[in-house]
């Protein structure tokens, strides 16, 4: 007995139709499944960080002369009474102590707003903007650089208000290495990183420019603070702080901190000029950072 159709021996060309629509529909499945993978692939690819935005951007500054070089330097500088000496000196600081990098300014938002905040801010050249400073106007007056100082504190709050902020227990976070572009000031800019400020605190000693003697004159120790003192302060606005008996070396206004609200559009900053405190207000308006408030505190 010959087999029916349905028992038809299968060739390499002939395929039963009902094995075929089987295939068909399987092969269909699994295009659909490979397009839906590929597709929130991209979605997952496009909306997840990079690996390189997660990693940490480190600072390349490395210290060309150490404190104790510099130090002596000074010394030379001032007992050869040469400016040519004192001025290659600045020179030289300024050469080899170069801004932060692109790539460090911009490794993630926090720090990106902070240097954005600081350059908004920070305005040597113009300080009386920021309040009415009758003491201490003419601190930057007549220097040739402006000094920054190498760390700065912020704090990132968890609310967006910024009027009202927990100055105590707000955390503060200690950002070293900070050396910000600045487009107001010109190029005459030093960075006060650590040899540096350990150099000329040491060159200018710990005594009080304003220790006297008894008898009401200046001590030998104290002229030789003096001596030091006239040689850098129509360099940098060097000032003493007599309360805490250290010399203060960057140029005012002195940031002591930023807070920044939580989606980072609003910031507060306290500042000082010379003994006086102020607070100002920034708003982000676009790409740019705006003054809406100073005013000089006693909080």
């Amino acid at each position: 007995m010959k087999p029916g159709l349905f028992w038809k021996k299968i060739t390499k060309t002939e395929v039963p139709d009902f094995i075929y629509d089987k295939n068909v529909m399987m092969a269909s499945t699994l295009i659909k499944l490979l397009i839906a993978i590929i597709f929130f692939g991209i979605i997952s690819c496009s909306t997840s960080p990079k690996a390189s935005d997660l990693k940490k951007v480190e600072d390349i500054y490395k210290p060309v002369y150490s404190a104790e070089e510099i130090t002596n330097d000074l010394e030379f500088a001032l007992n050869k009474r040469e400016s040519v000496l004192i001025e290659n000196i600045f020179a030289e600081w300024q050469r080899t102590v170069k801004p932060n990098s692109i790539e460090f300014i911009n490794q993630n938002d926090t720090i990106a707003a902070i240097y954005e905040v600081f350059n908004s801010f920070y305005k040597p050249n113009d300080i009386q903007k920021l309040g009415d400073w009758e003491i201490f106007k003419d601190l930057n007056s007549n220097c040739k650089y402006v000094v920054i100082r190498n760390k700065i504190q912020y704090s990132i709050l968890n609310v967006n208000r910024i009027t009202h902020v927990d100055w105590i227990n707000s955390k503060r976070i200690l950002f070293s290495n900070f050396r910000p572009p600045l487009n107001s000031v010109g190029s005459n800019v030093l960075y006060l990183t650590d040899e540096y400020e350990e150099s000329i605190s040491d060159f200018l000693g710990y005594e009080t420019l304003l220790a006297k003697s008894e008898k009401g004159k200046s001590s030998e120790y104290s002229d030789e603070r003096q001596r030091k003192y006239a040689l850098l302060k129509d360099y940098i606005p060097v000032v003493l702080e007599q309360k805490e008996n250290f010399w203060h070396l960057a140029t005012y206004p002195y940031v002591n901190r930023i807070f920044l609200n939580k989606s980072l559009t609003k910031a507060k900053i306290d500042f000082s000029v010379g003994s006086e405190f102020g607070i100002a207000i920034l708003k982000k308006e676009g790409e740019n950072w705006i003054i809406t408030e100073n005013k000089i505190s006693l909080e």
